[in-house]
């Protein structure tokens, strides 16, 4: 509560006109709406006169708004990031983006070895997959700016630059070889010792109970 709220307040429990206050001050009652609405502050002289006509001690019209505003600051200190929804957003992220390497992998393999006329269709699907990829890479980036400290979150980027080229040498391979699930299965795997071995033992992130 601002210090103007904290007039307003007590002069309508009061039922008294603006005019009435500002009266009582020697003041203009635009000056009186100004301090009501924050445009501007009462002079000490006029903080004094307000808690004789408000009939309260200064202190009890003034000390409620620093109260406020500590309260606002202690709950600002205490709320906390919930490290279990991170993670979980963490993990998300990284399992949307596995299963789009494969997704991406099977249709460049697919446009590959279609026919003519398949290869629109395969052209379109592998262009909306394309781009879920790329989200999902900005997402988990995104996600290493929830590290307060700068060093760690700079080595976690590098890792996961490193995991990422893993991830697309196993799609690469894939798509080479013609591995279809058995790429899939590795892409899996990957993700899996990433997600269960690599975070907690290199980068700080338990993402698992």
């Amino acid at each position: 509560m601002t210090l103007g709220e904290a007039i307003r307040k007590r002069r309508e429990g009061l039922k008294l006109s603006q005019g009435y206050v500002a009266e009582q001050l020697g003041v203009s009652r635009q000056a009186v709406s100004k301090w009501e609405t924050g445009q501007a502050e009462p002079t000490a002289s006029n903080l004094v006169r307000l808690a004789e006509v408000f009939q309260i001690s200064l202190s009890e019209l003034v000390e409620p708004c620093a109260g406020q505003e500590e309260g606002d600051h202690a709950a600002r200190r205490e709320k906390k990031p919930n490290p279990i929804l991170r993670a979980n957003l963490i993990k998300m992220a990284i399992t949307a983006q596995a299963a789009l390497w494969f997704n991406c992998t099977s249709g460049i393999y697919q446009f590959q070895h279609s026919d003519a006329l398949m290869h629109s269709l395969y052209r379109g699907a592998l262009a909306v997959s394309l781009v879920l990829l790329l989200l999902s890479s900005v997402w988990m980036a995104a996600n290493h700016l929830y590290e307060p400290d700068r060093g760690r979150r700079r080595k976690n980027t590098l890792i996961e630059l490193g995991y990422c080229c893993v991830q697309l040498a196993a799609g690469l391979l894939t798509i080479r070889f013609g591995l279809g699930l058995a790429g899939g299965a590795l892409i899996i795997a990957v993700g899996c010792v990433y997600i269960l071995y690599i975070n907690p033992r290199f980068m700080g992130r338990k993402l698992t109970r």
